[in-house]
C-alpha cells in the first residue's frame, strides 16, 4: 500500500480515481487501488473530484465503481480532471435516448 495516497481507484475496471484532497496541477499523485500507480496531475483536481487514471478516448465510457457513469465528450489524458467540461452524464445520455 502506498504511503499518503492522493487518490483512490475504487474498482480495478475504473478509468478514473477520486481525489482524496485538493491536488495542484503538476503534482505527483499516488493512487491507491487494486494496482497502485503514480501519475502527474495535468490540472488542479478538487477534493472528491475525478482524475483520469489512464487515457480515455472521446466517446468512451467513464467508469467508476466498475460501471459507466458518463461518456467522454473529448479525449482525456492521464492525470486530467474529469468533470462536466469533458463528460456527459450517463443519465443525461440515457434520457436523450443515446444509450439503452
Amino acid at each position: 500500500m502506498k504511503q499518503n495516497p492522493k487518490a483512490l481507484l475504487i474498482d480495478g475496471r475504473d478509468n478514473v480515481a477520486v481525489a482524496l484532497e485538493d491536488i495542484p496541477a503538476g503534482a505527483t499523485v499516488s493512487i491507491l487501488g487494486p494496482e497502485d500507480q503514480t501519475l502527474y496531475a495535468g490540472n488542479p483536481i478538487p477534493f472528491a473530484h475525478k482524475i483520469a487514471a489512464r487515457p480515455i478516448a472521446r466517446g468512451d465510457a467513464i467508469l467508476k465503481y466498475g460501471v459507466p457513469i458518463g461518456f467522454a465528450t473529448a479525449a482525456i489524458t492521464t492525470g486530467e480532471w474529469v468533470h462536466e467540461h469533458n463528460v456527459k452524464s450517463y443519465y443525461a445520455a440515457k434520457r436523450e435516448g443515446q444509450v439503452q
